[in-house]
């Protein structure tokens, strides 16, 4: 998780104009107070853009708790709907239950942080 993160960072830090910083640092403002209040705010979408990324990467995570959760009280919803699918038949009616409730999350995390996701592959898009 961390890797395409740090990927997503470094391609989007290259694309800030050095001039910023440089006039900041003209106009007097030290090394902290140019992250806080240029490089910071700059950062923004994508910083969201990875916060959607990871937080549906971990929502839709199927192999790690499968192997580190034992307890089915605390079985995550791709979990949930694994039990559904047997060996020998499988009951379709409950799993396209489990998979349209399940969906309404992600309809709602997605609803809330539209704005944030066309702002961050709009930014990286226009250069000048």
């Amino acid at each position: 998780m961390v890797p395409s993160a740090l990927f997503l960072y470094h391609g989007f830090v290259k694309s800030i104009p050095v001039e910023l910083e440089e006039s900041a640092h003209i106009d007097g403002c030290g090394p902290f107070k140019m992250y806080f209040r240029i490089v910071l705010p700059l950062l923004m979408p994508i910083t969201t853009t990875i916060a959607i990324i990871k937080v549906l990467a971990v929502y839709n995570d199927f192999m790690l708790p499968l192997v580190m959760i034992s307890s089915n009280e605390y079985r995550t919803i791709p979990l949930a709907v694994s039990v559904f699918f047997g060996n020998y038949a499988n009951d379709w009616e409950f799993i396209m239950a489990a998979l349209s409730i399940s969906i309404i999350p992600i309809i709602i995390f997605f609803l809330f942080m539209q704005r944030y996701i066309i702002q961050g592959l709009v930014a990286g898009a226009v250069k000048g």
